[in-house]
C-alpha cells in the first residue's frame, strides 16, 4: 500500500511537469502572439502610431481646410464672389487682386482699369475702377478724377437680401430703413414663407409711374422709340432688373457711379469728379443719360435702382466702422446740406469728408433720382439736398445718406433740381 502511494506521487509529479511545460510553451506562444499584436505591421503599437499620425494629418488638413473656407468667406463678404471665379465670364472680365490686407480679387470689365492709386485700390475702403485702359497710379490719379468716368466696387455677400420673388415669379426689389438700433425691412414689403408681397400702392420696383410712363412723349424723352408703350417701358424695367440681380448673382456685387451724374444738360453724362451741371432734365433724362454711359457691351449701366443704393447702405452700416455706420443714419457734416455751402450746390467731389468708401456726395447736394416707383405718379429721390436739413432735423424731416422723398418725373426737381446716380452691371 505504501509503495503504490510512492508510484501514486511519482506519477503525479510527471504530469505537473508536462503541465509547467505546456503552460511555459502556452505562455511563449501568447508572448509571440501579443509581441506580433503589438509590433507588428497591424500591431497594436503601429495602429496606435498610424492612428496618431493619421490624426496629425487630418487636424493639418482641418486647419487648411478652415483657412480655405475663411479665406472664402473674407472673399465672399469683401469682394462679393458669390460664385467660383472659374464660373466668370472672362471675356467680360479681368481677375483683379485687390491690396486689401486680405487680398479680394474683384471682376473688373474689360474696357475699364482697376486704379492702383494709394487709396483707390482696396475692397474694404472702395475699389476703383476707371472707363479706358490707361493706368491710373499716384501720379496721374488727379487728372483721372475729373476727365475718366469712375465707378466703385459694391459687394454683395447674399443677392437675397436685394430681391424676393412674389407669387407668380415676378422678382421686385428690397429696400430698407436705417437706424442706429438696426436695419429694418421697409415696410412696403414682406415675405412670407419666402413669397414676396408687395403693396402695389407705396414705393416698389420694377413698375411704371402710369400716370407718366403712359405718355409716349415722355418715354421719347427716356430714349424709347415712338412705338413704345407704358408696358413696354416696364418689360424694359423688368428685364434690367432681372439681368442686374443675374450678374450680382454671379459676380458678387456691381459697381455705383463714384460721383453724381454730371453733364446732364448735354447728351452725354459723365462720372467725374468737379463737375457742377448735375441737376438739368427731368426723370426721364437722367434715365437715358444712365443707359447711355456704358463704355461698352460688357457692361450694362441704368440709373441706380432704390435695392443697389440701399446695398451700398448696407455695406457700410456693416463694415464695423463706427463713422460709416453711422453715415447711413446720420450724415451730420458729412454732406452738403442748408447753410454749408450758402444753399447752392458743390462740385461733385470736390468736399473729401462727404465721401465714404470713396463714393461721394449720397448725402446731401443734390437728391438723386431712382428707378423705385411710388404709387402712380412719382418716382424716389434719395439722400438729401443742398437746401434741406440734414439729420437731426426738427419735426422728423432729416434727410441723411439712406433718406428718400418722392417727386414727379416730369417736374425736373420740386426741390431745386433733382440730380442721380448710375449704377454699372456685368453682362
Amino acid at each position: 500500500m505504501k509503495e503504490q502511494k510512492k508510484i501514486f506521487k511519482k506519477e503525479e509529479r510527471g504530469i505537473t511537469l508536462i503541465a509547467l511545460v505546456i503552460t511555459i510553451i502556452v505562455l511563449l506562444i501568447l508572448a509571440g502572439v501579443s509581441i506580433t499584436m503589438l509590433t507588428g505591421d497591424n500591431g497594436i503599437l503601429t495602429q496606435a502610431q498610424r492612428a496618431k499620425n493619421e490624426t496629425e494629418a487630418a487636424a493639418a488638413n482641418e486647419a487648411a481646410t478652415l483657412d480655405e473656407y475663411n479665406n472664402v468667406l473674407n472673399n465672399w463678404i469683401n469682394g462679393g464672389t458669390a460664385e467660383p471665379e472659374d464660373e466668370w465670364d472672362l471675356s467680360k472680365v479681368d481677375k483683379v487682386e485687390s491690396a486689401d490686407e486680405t487680398p479680394v480679387i474683384v471682376p473688373v470689365p474689360k474696357g475699364y482699369t482697376a486704379s492702383k492709386a494709394t487709396g483707390e485700390n482696396t475692397v474694404e475702403d472702395g475699389f476703383v475702377i476707371y472707363e479706358g485702359e490707361n493706368e491710373v497710379t499716384d501720379s496721374n490719379k488727379e487728372e483721372a478724377q475729373i476727365t475718366r468716368n469712375q465707378f466703385v466696387w459694391v459687394p454683395v455677400a447674399n443677392v437675397d437680401e436685394m430681391y424676393g420673388t412674389d407669387s407668380t415669379g415676378k422678382k421686385w426689389g428690397k429696400t430698407y430703413e436705417f437706424y442706429e438700433s438696426g436695419i429694418r425691412e421697409y415696410y412696403a414689403w414682406e415675405e412670407q414663407n419666402g413669397i414676396m408681397i408687395i403693396d402695389p400702392d407705396d414705393s416698389r420696383e420694377p413698375d411704371v409711374a402710369t400716370d407718366y410712363d403712359s405718355n409716349n412723349n415722355n418715354l421719347q424723352e427716356a430714349g424709347l422709340d415712338s412705338n413704345a408703350t407704358v408696358d413696354t417701358f416696364k418689360l424694359q424695367m423688368e428685364t434690367d432688373f432681372n439681368n442686374m440681380i443675374a450678374s450680382v448673382g454671379k459676380y458678387g456685387g456691381f459697381y455705383i457711379g463714384r460721383y453724381e451724374t454730371g453733364n446732364t444738360s448735354q447728351s452725354e453724362a459723365v462720372v467725374v469728379k468737379n463737375n457742377t451741371d448735375i441737376k438739368s432734365g427731368t426723370w426721364y433724362t437722367h434715365y437715358k443719360l444712365g443707359k447711355d454711359i456704358a463704355a461698352n457691351n460688357n457692361v450694362s449701366t441704368t440709373m441706380v435702382f432704390a435695392s443697389q443704393w440701399d446695398a451700398v447702405m448696407k455695406w457700410m452700416y456693416n463694415s464695423g466702422n463706427e463713422e460709416k455706420k453711422k453715415y447711413t443714419y446720420d450724415s451730420t457734416g458729412k454732406g452738403n446740406y442748408r447753410d454749408t455751402n450758402g444753399n447752392e450746390i458743390i462740385p461733385t467731389g470736390s468736399n473729401p469728408a462727404y465721401g465714404v468708401n470713396n463714393i461721394y456726395d449720397m448725402a446731401g447736394n443734390v437728391w438723386e433720382w431712382t428707378l423705385q416707383v411710388f404709387g402712380s405718379h412719382t418716382r424716389l429721390i434719395r439722400g438729401g439736398y443742398y437746401a434741406c436739413l440734414g439729420y437731426p432735423a426738427i419735426g422728423g424731416n432729416g434727410s441723411p445718406a439712406s433718406g428718400w422723398h418722392s417727386d414727379t418725373p416730369t417736374s425736373g426737381g420740386s426741390f431745386g433740381g433733382d440730380g442721380s446716380r448710375i449704377a454699372l452691371y456685368i453682362n
